[in-house]
């Protein structure tokens, strides 16, 4: 009997041992897998909602939309004499769009031609510095709706009778912003082109005889002779080309919801009178209207 009952517990002690080494395999096992099957899928996961967030998503993520401007370039974008805030134009329109988006405009100023690399970069999310739509711009950047018409023009001396037309600069010299279209518009018509950073500078060049003429935005030429008074520039020729400024944005259907966000809070800007507003407080004009 005493044997029978020494088998029996031995018996029982050898498979509550096994039951015991398979039960702290199991939580061995769940306790090395289960950790690092979760990081992975939840790395999984979060790679591809990244994948899906385009470029307005990450925007409206960061709750904030980096915009490339100038900042020398009355009355488009530049800096209040009294209190150095940056003001102007295309501040205050990016600064609508943003509203209407829903973030914060971060303005960032650089050269004209360093705020196009930008966005097509991805450095900067847009520009807003009076970019007129191009041909040659279009296949880099897909642009919005035009939010503002203009024309560009020829800055002379007032006593200066050679030139009367685009065709006319040609065998002279002006000076223009890098990478600007007056710049590609200068060389188109044979002339040579001195690069410079403000429109003040290019003015003063004019003034001084360093350069024949200078070509900008008629706004712009008009908003420097009312600012100064001056009376020894005169706008010699008119192009009689409507140019569209419009927001351009780094190629590709990353960009597809953005351009259609702003597109629809150009519309309704326009809609409201904000663009024309906003227009009439620096030109004295509305030149938000084709």
């Amino acid at each position: 009997m005493k044997r029978k009952l020494s088998m029996l517990l031995t018996t029982v002690l050898l498979s509550a041992s096994i039951a015991a080494c398979g039960s702290q395999s199991g939580a061995d096992e769940t306790t090395n897998e289960t950790p690092a099957e979760t990081s992975q899928a939840e790395n999984a996961a979060a790679d591809t909602e990244n994948a899906t967030e385009d470029h307005l998503a990450r925007i409206k993520a960061a709750g904030k939309i980096t915009i490339a401007t100038e900042g020398v370039w009355a009355p488009f974008t530049y800096h209040d004499p009294e209190t150095d805030e940056l003001v102007g134009f295309d501040v205050e329109v990016a600064a609508a769009i943003a509203k209407k988006l829903g973030v914060e405009p971060e303005f960032k100023e650089v050269a004209f031609d360093g705020g196009l690399t930008g966005v097509s970069t991805g450095t900067f999310d847009m520009m807003a510095n009076g970019v007129d739509v191009t041909p040659d711009r279009s296949e880099t950047y897909d642009f919005t709706d035009p939010y503002a018409y203009d024309h560009a023009v020829v800055v002379t001396l007032a006593s200066n009778d050679s030139i009367s037309s685009f065709e006319d600069l040609n065998g002279k010299t002006t000076a223009n912003s890098a990478g600007s279209t007056y710049e590609a518009m200068g060389i188109k018509y044979g002339a040579t082109v001195s690069n410079v950073d403000t429109l003040g500078e290019t003015m003063t060049l004019v003034l001084n005889g360093t350069v024949d003429a200078t070509i900008n935005a008629n706004t712009s030429a008009q908003d420097y002779f009312n600012t100064t008074g001056t009376t020894d520039l005169k706008v010699a020729a008119v192009d009689s080309e409507v140019t569209m400024y419009a927001v351009p944005l780094a190629k590709g259907s990353d960009n597809d919801s953005l351009r259609a966000a702003i597109n629809q809070a150009i519309s309704e800007l326009r809609a409201d009178g904000t663009l024309s507003e906003i227009s009439v407080k620096y030109f004295g004009a509305d030149i938000t209207a084709e």
